[in-house]
């Protein structure tokens, strides 16, 4: 395995470990809602807010994946 591989692989664990905690923390902000009606519009900000930076960094990461491979 050569260095742009083990690279490859480091980064794309790193980002797959936090778009999956974020993902949690977006599930989690949304678990209790009848206890916390008051909270609702802090948990949608939070659930947006977390599933933006995960899809933006999955798409960076596709990005990053194809100039890896093509180049």
């Amino acid at each position: 395995m050569g260095s742009t591989a083990a690279a490859t692989l480091i980064i794309g664990g790193v980002i797959g470990m936090f778009v999956g905690w974020n993902w949690r923390t977006a599930r989690g902000a949304n678990a209790d809602l009848k206890v916390h009606k008051g909270r609702i519009p802090g948990f949608r900000r939070a659930r947006n807010r977390t599933g933006l930076i995960s899809t933006a960094l999955i798409v960076l990461t596709l990005l990053a994946l194809s100039a890896f491979v093509r180049g």
